[in-house]
């Protein structure tokens, strides 16, 4: 099973206020010891607390390194590693094809936790959760290659939350000259609007009729996965010819 990301929307923890972005100045990135031992080797939750900031930043979020004073704290938890239900999203298994099988459509996975709240209040927070195979986690030997998807997946779970919150950037990711992070998410999902007409593609072969009314205001929506390989693109709506 290849790990690929189930993420939910990140939402207000229960009982607290809709936290306010112009007030997250710093954050601080801390992961919980609980469960770190489950992978088979030593890991060091500085070291991926520290990795994960740096990622972090890279896409100009306010992320601090340890001993800045901070606003707002980054909570990374990991939960048990269990077989459950494939994620959801884009994967690929060769494993039991068998639908009356007791592995059909089962993997390895591992619940992953990031909670942002405010420093000294409890007052506003919000928290994603996701689930991701842990197949590269708990068959792998090597420290340096588990601290790696580790941070991995937990860098996206966070940036997924902060991403959510629409936290205005630390600098301009549009300049492609300037902006050329080293870490990509493993999903990125971006949702836009696109003109319904013609078809930019090709457009030599697409006959566009001049159109009045609703027609020409009609919008179609685009949606780019963006993974670590080539984006997939998905429109929906109506294209007229």
């Amino acid at each position: 099973m290849l790990p690929w990301l189930l993420s939910g929307a990140a939402v207000a923890a229960p009982g607290t206020e809709v936290i306010d972005r112009a007030s997250i100045t710093a954050i601080a990135v801390e992961i919980a010891d609980q469960n770190l031992g489950q992978f088979g080797v030593k890991l060091s939750a500085n070291e991926i607390a520290e990795r994960v900031g740096k990622n972090l930043a890279e896409w100009q979020y306010p992320v601090k390194s340890s001993g800045v004073d901070s606003s707002h704290k980054l909570l990374i938890s990991l939960g048990k590693v269990s077989t459950g239900d494939t994620p959801v999203g884009f994967s690929w298994t060769s494993g039991d094809s068998d639908p009356r099988g007791l592995g059909f459509q089962k993997a390895r996975i591992l619940p992953i936790s990031c909670h942002l709240k405010k420093i000294g209040s409890d007052a506003a927070s919000i928290e994603n959760k996701a689930t991701v195979s842990a197949h590269q986690l708990v068959d792998e030997s090597s420290q340096a290659k588990v601290t790696e998807k580790l941070v991995d997946h937990v860098s996206t779970v966070c940036f997924d939350l902060l991403d959510e919150l629409k936290l205005p950037a630390t600098g301009n990711r549009l300049d492609t000259h300037t902006f050329k992070p080293s870490w990509m998410p493993d999903v990125q999902v971006e949702v836009k609007e696109v003109p319904a007409l013609g078809n930019p593609e090709n457009p030599s072969s697409t006959r566009i009729e001049k159109t009045t009314g609703e027609a020409a205001g009609e919008t179609r929506k685009q949606i780019i996965i963006r993974n670590q390989g080539s984006p997939v693109i998905l429109e929906f709506g109506y294209e007229r010819r």
